[in-house]
């Protein structure tokens, strides 16, 4: 059986601590009728608990144990314990000061272990303050015993030190105040101070300095010395409340955090004294625990328009998500109550200020490196996929409306909107991830969001090589292509990684060219030092201020670029990119959707048509040939992997048609037990036309490339 763990702490030095946990102890030995231990853990003032005990030396410390805890059985400790005449047993932190290194954080947490084995109550006279070696103690806490004096000083600490502990995720519940050395001729009555604190108190202990100081010259506890004293009848009636409370009998040990939908919780138990134990209640109801706080937490801040003021002050972000944190940690004691796991409370606590200031349950999904792609259909079916293979997961938001309003977090810093007049957005988040949204009534079943994740590091070339997206000699072609300024497209299909690719072939420019990049959502992060990156932009509810792929290439063409880099051709500036290819600006780089190299040219084709221009489809087809010089061609494969499945040189026009010449090509071979594709690289033979250029600019790479196979 475990004892019940009862720290006697303080956030002020000097309210009578030692004297009250000495007394104290013997009134809970007196109450229990069972096995009560005192434990010193005052490190700066070792001993001060036992004065009143008879202050004669103890044999053996906790130091002395420290070495024999890992190993010492709860029922060797009576030899090393200390007894008083009442019964009490206690045990002192050090007999001399040289010791009290000994006693560590990690001691005291296991010396707590073992002592709890082997009594029904531990009482713990703890130092003033909640630092590190005080929380280790509290950590193993059944119940806190926190005493303050009726004055402005203790009343302050102890206000903060409520504070510290509520961030701490102790439960209101767990706490119980205690004034001591009430002088009802004072300036604070009890009332004042339990106001003041927004608590009620657990025991007023009155003040008698004189018959406190006979008690300690006389070396004798007060409460056995002058039972019928005030100050011994307050500890008397404390004990006893506290004891029929449950709050001083041996808890049910601490369980793992539990989450919801796993089993209760053990039955009734009793303590060795015969007492009732405090049962564990049924699993609460998290999500609804969940949904009453942030309710709470929108009516009592308005965190829309703070987070808007934040988005762009760290320091106010900071001091917001403090504030935030200070009153999920109030309404928790108020909503939880039923929650006594502090691992769990912890838990919810930082849960609700994700859902009040992050993205709610996507917080974690973001975090897993695992995960390339998030999807939302509707609140409670959260899909992601991982390693190209789509997972539900266990994560859900609270309700369609946090689904809403988590969306509108996500596109409100951007200057954008969602709402029924325009039900569809596309966004980004700050580490650059790809976000789309659409919302009722376009989204039947509910709000959609579908999250493109951004590796918080980009990728590099060896590492595509290493994924298998391609070869080292076609990894060379490509940077020697990108140095030589050849105009390239980076085909494929949704998901295939060509905005991945994308960067990567960024990363090849030499760093003294002035590079301006155009994106529905910026995601590119190029590391060259002159990089100008350029967002459209939406209509305003007004249908006014919209700024287009197309406006934005048209611009780019005034700031005297060394390259143009379009995140996606989708419209009608694939017109303007061709234009701008074919007078001066190599070097261009583009993605563009398509299944295929031929199908890619098609869709240019295709896209130059919606500039609204009655261009002859041999004049666009001269357009193309003329201004594209490779086409990369990416595709997301059954297993989930990227590959580059072609290289394509675009060679010119041979009557009306555009003449390509595959380069390097995959070929699939089969698929493995595990259901990963197998397959081997080619080089077609063919030397490229472009070879004459890389040579006239001093690159080259090795013709032999060309002609073999991997």
């Amino acid at each position: 059986m475990r004892a019940a763990v009862l720290p006697v702490i303080s956030a002020k030095g000097g309210v009578g601590r030692s004297f009250f946990a000495a007394n104290f102890a013997i009134a809970l030995l007196r109450e229990t009728r069972g096995r009560a231990l005192l434990l010193d853990l005052d490190l700066d003032w070792a001993g001060d608990a036992l004065l009143p005990l008879g202050g004669q030396a103890p044999r053996r410390a906790l130091s002395d144990l420290a070495p024999l805890l890992a190993a010492l059985p709860p029922g060797m400790l009576k030899g090393y314990l200390d007894t008083h005449d009442s019964g009490l047993q206690y045990l002192a932190a050090w007999r001399q000061p040289d010791q009290a290194g000994l006693v560590t954080p990690e001691v005291a947490g296991q010396a707590l272990e073992v002592l709890a084995q082997a009594c029904d109550v531990l009482v713990v006279d703890l130092a003033a303050g909640l630092g590190v070696f005080n929380q280790a103690v509290l950590e193993r806490a059944s119940h806190l015993l926190m005493l303050l004096t009726p004055d402005v000083y203790a009343a302050n600490h102890t206000a903060r030190g409520l504070e510290m502990l509520q961030a701490l995720a102790f439960p209101r519940q767990m706490i119980s105040l205690v004034l001591n050395r009430h002088d009802p001729k004072g300036e604070f009555s009890p009332e004042a101070l339990a106001a003041r604190l927004g608590r009620d108190l657990a025991g007023v202990i009155p003040e008698d300095a004189a018959a406190v100081a006979q008690s300690l010259a006389a070396r004798r506890p007060l409460i056995l010395d002058k039972p019928r004293h005030p100050i011994s009848r307050a500890l008397d009636e404390l004990a006893a409340r506290l004891w029929a409370q449950g709050v001083a009998a041996p808890p049910p040990r601490q369980r793992p955090a539990a989450s919801p939908g796993s089993a209760p919780a053990a039955g009734p138990a009793t303590s060795s004294a015969g007492a009732p134990l405090a049962t564990a209640s049924a699993e609460p109801d998290l999500d609804r625990i969940k949904l009453a706080i942030h309710q709470r937490l929108l009516e009592e801040m308005d965190l829309k328009r703070l987070d808007l003021e934040a988005g762009k002050d760290p320091a106010k972000a900071q001091e917001l998500r403090q504030e935030t944190k200070r009153v999920i940690d109030r309404l928790l004691d108020e909503e939880a109550a039923a929650v006594k796991d502090r691992e769990l409370r912890q838990r919810l606590a930082a849960q609700v200020l994700d859902e009040a200031l992050g993205l709610g349950p996507l917080e974690s999904l973001l975090a897993d490196e695992s995960v390339n792609e998030i999807m939302c259909n509707g609140a409670s079916a959260i899909f992601v996929e991982r390693r190209g293979k789509l997972e539900l997961t266990s994560a859900r938001f609270l309700s369609d409306r946090h689904l809403r309003t988590t969306i509108e977090r996500i596109v409100a810093p951007l200057g954008r909107r969602i709402d029924e007049l325009s039900p569809m957005v596309d966004a980004r988040l700050k580490d650059g991830s790809r976000v789309n949204a659409v919302i009722p009534p376009l989204a039947v079943d509910g709000a959609l969001l579908t999250i493109r994740k951004f590796a918080a590091t980009p990728l590099e070339v060896k590492d595509l090589v290493a994924f298998g997206t391609f070869n080292q000699s076609m990894a060379q072609l490509l940077e020697t292509c990108v140095k030589a300024r050849l105009n390239i497209v980076i085909s494929g299909g949704t998901g295939s990684g060509k905005t991945t690719l994308l960067n990567v072939l960024s990363s090849f420019i030499p760093d003294g060219e002035r590079i301006v990049t155009i994106e529905d959502s910026a995601e590119l992060k190029l590391k060259q030092r002159h990089v100008c990156r350029l967002e459209s932009r939406p209509p305003s509810l007004e249908k006014t201020g919209e700024i287009t792929i197309r406006d934005l290439v048209r611009n780019a063409l005034r700031m005297r670029p060394d390259r143009i880099v379009v995140g996606e051709c989708r419209g009608a500036e694939a017109l303007d990119m061709l234009q701008a290819m074919n007078t001066g600006h190599d070097g261009s780089l583009t993605t563009l959707h398509a299944n295929s190299p031929r199908d890619a040219l098609r869709r240019l084709e295709t896209l130059v048509m919606f500039a609204g221009f009655e261009l002859p489809s041999r004049a666009i087809r001269e357009q193309v040939a003329s201004a594209i010089h490779l086409i990369i061609q990416e595709n997301r494969l059954s297993d989930g992997s990227r590959r580059v499945v072609n290289i394509t040189e675009v060679a010119g026009m041979e009557g009306d048609v555009i003449t390509m010449q595959d380069i390097f090509t995959f070929q699939q071979t089969g698929v493995d037990a595990q259901g990963k594709v197998q397959g081997r690289f080619l080089a077609s033979g063919f030397i490229p036309r472009f070879m004459t250029t890389l040579e006239e600019k001093g690159l080259s790479v090795p013709r032999e490339i060309f002609l073999e196979t991997y």
